[in-house]
């Protein structure tokens, strides 16, 4: 079974337990059977006319009052009954699931987006995300002082909505956030989970 998980940029496909990356172009898209969520406006007519393709997106049954969610976070969210899912890629996107039940989320600038941004203020505001840091003391040079002020305001933002309930973390900066945050797990596979989940409530209509 082929999953597709297709962005803005790039095209995940999931089979058998392991995931490949590939340019989000129309020469990826399989000509075999296989079941995706997209987000990619410039791909949606190659997707319609693909006969392999089956779209997950109107068989999803989530419960939220949040207007305009995407279907990659909706998908995040699925498998995940109680706590707090984190997306951590170009943008961080966390959500609070109680119950089965979306309560509402907040979208932040991810790692690599933070980084652009001091760089356009300045080109002395430069610094290497890897770089090892403590959050629990003052940095005392620019370089940690900008990773420093980069981390600590994602985690902090999910530790306030977090609090003592678990995080699901996934997304290409997931591990990165991992190592700061109690009651957290990364899972690279959490999108999939979703979307196997609904394929399995779907049943014979897939």
């Amino acid at each position: 079974m082929l999953l597709l998980d297709i962005g803005n940029t790039n095209i995940k496909i999931y089979h058998d337990g392991q995931i490949k990356r590939y340019k989000a172009v129309a020469a990826y898209v399989p000509q075999e059977k296989f079941y995706y969520i997209n987000v990619n406006p410039r791909l949606e007519k190659v997707l319609h006319e693909n006969s392999f393709a089956v779209n997950l997106a109107p068989f999803f049954q989530f419960t939220t009052h949040y207007k305009g969610m995407g279907i990659d976070r909706i998908a995040a969210c699925y498998s995940v009954a109680d706590g707090v899912v984190v997306d951590a890629g170009s943008a961080v996107t966390v959500d609070i699931m109680q119950n089965n039940v979306h309560r509402g989320g907040f979208i932040l600038p991810g790692i690599g987006s933070y980084k652009e941004c001091f760089a356009n203020i300045s080109s002395r505001l430069q610094y290497e995300t890897e770089s090892k840091i403590s959050l629990d003391t003052l940095p005392q040079n620019t370089q940690d002082a900008l990773l420093y002020a980069t981390l600590k305001s994602i985690v902090s933002m999910i530790e306030i909505h977090a609090a003592d309930q678990k995080i699901y973390l996934t997304g290409g900066d997931g591990k990165r956030l991992n190592s700061f945050l109690k009651h957290a797990v990364y899972d690279e596979n959490l999108l999939f989970k979703g979307m196997q989940k609904v394929i399995k409530e779907m049943g014979s209509a897939c």
